[in-house]
């Protein structure tokens, strides 16, 4: 198949600024858009050329002229979108954190196999530069053996609001939506290691009464005034460490909300050396002397080479960096984490 023709369901923040300048600057066509809020759908079809817009995704789904879709919705909508448009014979892209809880994600990764289409996540960070060149780094034996990492991704006061604070659409606070990113980041850079046990703690000590719908990054009902309430019943703050099979351990700490210096990076300790990101950074030895090199390599573009790869997996039949089974195993991490902070105490994974 040398044409894959695409739909998107979900056109809000992340369709618009990413996905689909992504697909144009690709070639590849867009058919058709779908959005509950119909109004949103025709304006960008309208803005961007594209033919079809659907208030209801499964009108789009139905065309038997997409091949694949990409998939931007609240966070509790995932796991039936996603099931449906693989049951449909759509391959499938879905934003980040994959799913409500592991069960879902194991069901939709189960799916995907049966159906032998590509089914991967939106974990763009794996496909910056930077990061790309410290995994190469790691898989040469720069820094031996990796038994530590640490993640961050702090906001003094970026809680987006509208459907992220809301628990029973989004699955969780900073924890599912930027958590998600570092966590997986450090991961996959330490080898992505079989996780045995998490320890998690969680605040809400700002929550809504902190939040500033002014500010940061906002979701497409918050920014169209759609959503004028904020309801925030999800934590601000989570921070604790995941033990591995291997022996090594990854800590992390979160935040939307939190009196602290913003910052977010991935830092990587090995037996020979040690690196961080960004700026990506060799800490090691030369000539017998502490050192530290900047290793100069920009982030490039992650959000196209993720649609790259998600559109040359599916020419080539190849399974993606971000695959099915990957996400099942952030979930089983991230609800893991949510699980030890509600019971005050370390607990394994399965």
């Amino acid at each position: 198949m040398s044409e894959i023709r695409v739909g998107l369901i979900g056109v809000g923040g992340i369709a618009q600024a990413a996905h689909i300048p992504s697909l144009k600057n690709l070639g590849v066509p867009i058919v058709a858009v779908a959005d509950v809020i119909e109004e949103r759908a025709k304006q960008v079809a309208e803005q961007n050329d594209i033919p079809h817009a659907y208030s209801d995704y499964k009108q789009l789904i139905k065309r038997d002229d997409v091949d694949a879709v990409v998939v931007s919705t609240p966070t509790s909508t995932h796991y039936p979108i996603v099931t449906a448009s693989l049951k449909a014979g759509k391959h499938v892209l879905c934003e980040k954190p994959p799913a409500i809880n592991e069960r879902e994600a194991e069901k939709m990764a189960e799916i995907s196999e049966q159906q032998k289409l590509v089914f991967m996540y939106a974990l763009q960070m794996r496909y910056r530069r930077d990061t790309q060149a410290l995994k190469k780094l790691i898989e040469q034996g720069e820094l031996g053996e990796v038994y530590y990492g640490r993640a961050t991704y702090i906001r003094r006061r970026g809680a987006p609001g509208g459907w992220f604070s809301q628990k029973k659409l989004s699955g969780g606070g900073p924890l599912l939506d930027i958590g998600v990113h570092v966590i997986d980041l450090t991961w996959w850079l330490m080898g992505k290691p079989k996780p045995i046990s998490a320890a998690g703690f969680t605040f809400q000590k700002i929550g809504a009464k902190g939040l500033r719908l002014d500010r940061g990054w906002q979701p497409a009902d918050v920014r169209e005034q759609i959503e004028r309430e904020a309801i925030y019943d999800v934590e601000d703050y989570a921070g604790g460490f995941i033990r591995f099979e291997n022996g090594a351990v990854l800590i992390f700490e979160v935040s939307w909300q939190i009196n602290a210096k913003d910052q977010w990076g991935s830092s990587i300790s090995g037996t020979k050396a040690g690196a961080s990101l960004p700026p990506l950074e060799l800490y090691t030895e030369v000539l017998g002397e502490q050192a530290t090199v900047n290793l100069r390599v920009d982030e490039g573009n992650a959000y196209l080479e993720e649609m790259r790869e998600f559109i040359n997996c599916i020419r080539e039949g190849k399974r993606p960096l971000t695959d099915a089974w990957d996400g099942l195993t952030i979930m089983k991490m991230l609800t893991s984490l949510y699980r030890s902070a509600e019971q005050g105490k370390e607990v394994p994974i399965r």
